[in-house]
């Protein structure tokens, strides 16, 4: 969300001239504290039909939105152009609603209605709670994706993950303000493997959102076409002798939500090196979920380019990365 009011030619002057990128910057900040300020004043169901609201009737007009119909189109050819179309509008719905759901995270995951987040629990939380072993959770832009972390931290093991710092460190501090109630440590992407290592080394857990793009991973097929993937999650799985377990998170009705979690990606018996074993479970986690995109697909935000340039119309961009949370 951050530096949305700032249009493109204003960011890229502000990159040239860094006084005034620091009052972009605080510009940012005010809108968007001022907003979740006003946001946090509502009750839940309001607030996410709220951000609903927003995000169907602004999404379209981010540059964003030229990414997200055209990885749609890609990821499902088989639909008509009206079909995807629509799915975009929900999908910018849902993110509108995860953006107002920020300020109600505590209540959603702590509040006094249990229906709010329930937990389909697959693998087994409570001996991962008892044995203090750790855990690698791996999920998509899925619905509330944010939840993925609250639903794991609610079972008390202690989590670290991964997430992508927006440009803007004022809006950066801020959603950690509010990420606070999810109660795990945010690990930046930037350099992340050492920090990993050294959580998994102390016993707790990570999680890593993997369907983005990352331009130095390994091409791992994702509906139908090769994405380049990260392989950390797997390879330390491998490493660490860790379950490599897949998280699903989905929205049934407005703010309420389901959080399954399922059994773990076998480590394959077919032998080879560290790299293809670890592509061989990712690729497994990647069948996964395209299972449940096609299920509930405007429920997945794809923002940003995930296949190879040649695959779309030759003025599309876009970076690599992941989001916040797992």
């Amino acid at each position: 969300m951050a530096r949305f009011i700032v249009g493109h030619r204003w960011r890229a002057l502000g990159e040239k001239h860094p006084r005034l990128e620091h009052w972009l910057y605080r510009l940012d900040h005010a809108f968007f504290s001022s907003l979740l300020w006003l946001i946090k004043r509502l009750p839940i169901d309001a607030a996410s039909s709220s951000g609903g609201f927003l995000g169907r009737s602004l999404g379209p007009r981010f540059k964003k939105s030229r990414a997200l119909e055209e990885n749609l189109a890609i990821a499902f050819p088989e639909f008509d152009h009206h079909r995807r179309k629509t799915i975009a509008r929900e999908a910018w719905d849902n993110a509108g609603r995860v953006f107002a759901e920020y300020v109600h995270l505590e209540s959603i995951r702590d509040g006094k209605n249990p229906q709010r987040l329930e937990v389909i629990d697959h693998f087994g939380m409570e001996v991962v709670t008892a044995s203090q072993k750790p855990v690698i959770f791996v999920a998509a832009h899925q619905a509330n994706w944010e939840l993925t972390a609250a639903a794991v931290t609610r079972f008390g093991i202690p989590l670290s993950v991964v997430y992508s710092p927006p440009t803007n460190p004022l809006i950066d501090t801020l959603m950690q303000h509010w990420r606070q109630h999810i109660r795990c440590e945010l690990i930046p992407r930037e350099e992340s493997m050492r920090p990993l290592m050294r959580a998994l080394n102390s016993g707790r857990s990570i999680g890593v959102i993997i369907d983005r793009r990352v331009d130095n991973g390994r091409d791992i097929a994702l509906f139908n076409h090769e994405k380049p993937t990260s392989l950390i999650a797997a390879r330390l799985a491998i490493r660490y002798q860790c379950p490599l377990v897949p998280v699903r998170v989905e929205r049934l009705d407005g703010a309420y939500f389901r959080v399954t979690v399922c059994e773990p990606i076998a480590e394959p018996q077919t032998g080879g090196d560290e790299l293809t074993q670890a592509s061989l479970m990712i690729s497994e986690v990647h069948r996964q979920f395209e299972r449940w995109i096609r299920e509930r697909p405007g429920q997945w935000f794809p923002s940003k380019r995930l296949w190879p340039k040649s695959l779309y119309p030759r003025k599309t961009h876009g970076a690599a990365g992941a989001s916040p949370v797992v």
